[in-house]
C-alpha cells in the first residue's frame, strides 16, 4: 500500500513537472514568435528605404536626359569656359553723338550692332579672342598662343598708343586715340575669331606695354618680330592740324610690291565695299609698325579725330562694328589668297 502510495505521488509530482516545462516552452514560443515579428517588421521597413532611395536615385537621373536629344548627357560634358566672350565695353563714358548724325552712308545691314559675339574656344581652351586684361595676361596669352599648331591662323592686333600715351585727342568731345583704338581692335578680334583665327591683342585695357614710350615701343617691337603671327594690323587714329575737311580711312605699309602692300590694299578694298570711303590708294611709310614685323603688316588710321564727322561716327557702337567687320573681312580675304592690288 504505501509502495502504491509512493508512486501515486510520484507520478502526480512527475506530471506537474511536465505541466511546468510545457508552460515554460509555451512561454519560449511566444517570446520567439514575437522576435520574429519584430525582425520581419524591420526587413519590411528598410526593404521600403531601400525601394524610396531607388525611386529617388531613378527620377535625379531621369531629370538628367536632354529634352532636345531624349538622351543623357556625357559626363564629361565640357561645359563653360570660356566661354562666352565679353562684349566690347568703352573704357569711360564716351560723348554719344547727336540724334541727326547721318548714318545713310554706312551699310549697316549686314552687321547687328547689338550682336554678342561669342568666339569659338578650341578643344585645348583656348580661346579665339581676347579682349580684356592685363599685360600679364596678354603675355600669358602669347605663349599660350606658341603652343598652337603650326596650320592655324594667329593675327596679331597691335592697339596703339594707351595709359600714358593718349594719343591724338578729339577736338570736339576730346575724346582719345588710345581709348578708340582698343574699342575698334576688341571688335576687329572678335571678327577674326568667328572666322576661325587667333587673335592676340598688343594690349587688352588701358595701358601702355612698359612705363616709358620707348619702353612701349620696344615691347611691340618685340612681339612683332616673333615669328608667330600670318599678319599684323596696328589701330590708330589721325588728325590734321589746320584743316579739319580732311577725313577717312588710311592705310599704310612699308614698301611698294610687299606683302603688306597687298594686305593693306585687300583691307582698303574690303573697308570701301561697306562704307562711304571712296579712297583707293594706300600709303607707304618708314613707321616701326609696319617695317619691324616679321609677318605682313600694315597699319590702319581708321578716320581723323580733328574731322567732326570722323570724330562723332568713331564714337558710334554700329559704326566701330561695322569698320571692325570690313577690317576683318580684309584681313580674311588675304589670309585666303582674294588680294587686291
Amino acid at each position: 500500500m504505501f509502495e502504491a502510495i509512493y508512486r501515486l505521488g510520484m507520478y502526480m509530482k512527475e506530471d506537474g513537472f511536465m505541466d511546468n516545462r510545457h508552460n515554460a516552452n509555451r512561454k519560449n514560443n511566444k517570446q520567439q514568435e514575437t522576435i520574429r515579428r519584430i525582425l520581419l517588421s524591420v526587413i519590411f521597413i528598410l526593404a521600403m528605404c531601400i525601394l524610396f532611395v531607388l525611386i529617388i536615385i531613378i527620377k535625379n537621373n531621369s531629370s538628367c536626359i536632354s529634352p532636345a536629344s531624349n538622351k543623357p548627357l556625357p559626363s564629361d560634358s565640357y561645359i563653360g569656359f570660356i566661354i562666352t566672350a565679353l562684349p566690347t565695353q568703352p573704357l569711360e563714358d564716351p560723348t554719344a553723338p547727336p540724334e541727326s548724325y547721318p548714318t545713310e552712308a554706312v551699310n549697316t545691314s549686314e552687321v547687328s550692332p547689338t550682336e554678342v559675339v561669342s568666339p569659338t574656344a578650341t578643344s585645348i581652351g583656348i580661346p579665339r579672342s581676347l579682349t580684356v586684361g592685363t599685360m600679364e595676361d596678354v603675355l600669358n596669352r602669347l605663349e599660350e598662343l606658341k603652343t598652337l599648331n603650326s596650320g592655324e591662323r594667329i593675327i596679331l592686333i597691335d592697339v596703339g598708343h594707351g595709359g600714358f600715351d593718349g594719343g591724338t585727342v578729339g577736338i570736339d568731345t576730346n575724346v582719345t586715340e588710345a581709348r578708340l583704338n582698343l574699342e575698334v581692335a576688341r571688335r576687329i578680334s572678335d571678327k577674326l575669331a568667328e572666322k576661325g583665327c587667333y587673335v592676340l591683342l598688343t594690349r587688352m585695357g588701358d595701358y601702355a606695354l612698359a612705363k616709358s614710350k620707348n619702353a612701349d615701343m620696344a615691347e611691340r617691337k618685340r612681339i612683332m618680330q616673333l615669328d608667330l603671327f600670318d599678319c599684323c594690323v596696328s589701330i590708330h587714329m589721325n588728325a590734321l592740324d589746320g584743316d579739319r575737311s580732311v577725313r577717312g580711312l588710311r592705310c599704310y605699309h612699308y614698301k611698294n610690291g610687299t606683302e603688306g602692300a597687298k594686305l593693306a590694299a585687300t583691307v582698303l578694298k574690303a573697308v570701301r565695299d561697306m562704307t562711304d570711303e571712296t579712297r583707293t590708294n594706300t600709303y607707304t611709310g618708314n613707321i616701326m609698325v609696319v617695317r619691324e614685323p616679321v609677318a605682313p603688316s600694315t597699319l590702319i588710321e581708321c578716320g581723323f579725330l580733328s574731322n567732326s564727322q570722323d570724330e562723332m561716327r568713331l564714337q558710334d557702337p554700329a559704326y566701330q562694328d561695322v569698320l571692325a567687320q570690313a577690317i576683318a573681312n580684309g584681313i580674311d580675304n588675304y589670309l585666303n589668297g582674294n588680294t587686291t592690288y
